[in-house]
């Protein structure tokens, strides 16, 4: 339980959860902004999907800085956070976010976006990891 530098096995699962996260980054202003994203555990890597015209990619763009925190849906004393640096990348093919569908929805496309929108993943590069219990 405490600070750590890498996600422990005791906390894996809540990385599987089908449930959303949260996701806090920093603002131009300064002001943290936290909002509810759905993120992936594979490969040994943390990422997700957001639209390009969202404040998060945004915000993003001018500080990498981020933190997800996965609660457990039974007991939500019990949570992991991921603190780190993002890396943003294009996904023009829609495939994270088809990924993420499959994983989330059980659909193999994600059915709720108008055309002609940008995508973009966000990946994590781990800095710090908390935990409790």
């Amino acid at each position: 339980m405490g600070l750590e530098t890498r996600i422990p096995g005791s906390h894996l699962d809540l990385l599987e959860n089908k449930a959303p996260c949260m996701c806090a980054t920093t603002k131009s202003n300064g002001l943290l902004s936290v909002h509810p994203v759905s993120a992936l555990w594979e490969d040994g890597r943390i990422f997700f999907s957001t639209l390009k015209s969202r404040g998060k990619y945004k915000n993003l763009l001018k500080d990498s800085r981020v933190s997800l925190c996965f609660l457990d849906p039974k007991n939500p004393v019990r949570y992991l956070e991921v603190r780190g640096r993002a890396i943003l990348s294009d996904d023009p093919e829609r495939i994270v976010i088809n990924k993420m569908a499959k994983h989330h929805m059980g659909v193999d496309e994600y059915p709720y976006e108008p055309p002609g929108t940008e995508r973009a993943t966000v990946t994590l590069e781990v800095v710090e990891v908390w935990v409790q219990p």
